[in-house]
């Protein structure tokens, strides 16, 4: 049967400096359009806490691991992690689940 492809939810959480809201917005509309694009991508947006208007959440979807690990590293390559990474409080988390068929 060979190895089972888990399609995984990664979710990417980080807290924004205070003013870099509309700007960061922006980063990652432009961003998205790429991402989009990128093999493997099935869905990407970004949530905004509705209580702390700061924190915020990429929630994506990828075909597989692997898929997700070559997309990270074309970002960190390309400098857009370290672009986001310069607008927010401390570094953003990256979390990776495996989507279970319920």
């Amino acid at each position: 049967k060979g190895e089972i492809i888990m399609t995984v939810s990664v979710l990417v959480e980080g807290q924004l400096k205070d003013g870099e809201r509309d700007g960061f917005t922006e980063i990652c509309r432009e961003a998205f359009k790429v991402t989009r694009d990128y093999d493997g991508c099935k869905h990407i947006d970004l949530v905004y806490n509705t209580e702390e208007g700061n924190n915020w959440v990429f929630n994506e979807i990828w075909e597989s691991k692997e898929h997700y690990d070559k997309y990270l590293k074309f970002r960190t390559e390309d400098g857009t992690l370290e672009t986001i990474a310069s607008l927010c409080e401390n570094t953003p988390s990256i979390r990776i689940f495996d989507i279970i068929d319920t």
